[in-house]
């Protein structure tokens, strides 16, 4: 066995590795999406059912709408009043805070 062209090809491979792992690294950098944050607090408060009963494809996108196209969070249909209540709270406290 020539165990000089074994090691040639595992640092050829290791470098590559490094390479392209950097590559990586600098794009996700790049191309990173900013996401809202207030869906991120919503989405919590909403049951987790994914059920699509509201006419959103599962809670994220419920969330989602609530934030952005003003849709009401009681078109989730298995949401409790207490929920419902929280949300409509951290609604009120997004409008104050964009004025």
């Amino acid at each position: 066995m020539d165990f000089k062209l074994i090691f040639l090809a595992v640092a050829v491979l290791a470098g590559l590795g490094i390479v392209l792992g950097l590559l990586i690294a600098v794009v996700s950098k790049v191309f990173k999406v900013e996401e809202d944050t207030r869906v991120e607090q919503i989405l919590p408060l909403l049951p987790g059912a994914n059920c699509g009963g509201c006419g959103f494809p599962g809670c994220s996108g419920m969330a989602d709408a609530i934030v952005n196209s003003g849709a009401s969070p009681r078109q989730c249909k298995p949401i409790k009043q207490e929920k419902i209540d929280e949300i409509n709270f951290l609604l009120a406290t997004f409008n104050q805070n964009k004025e």
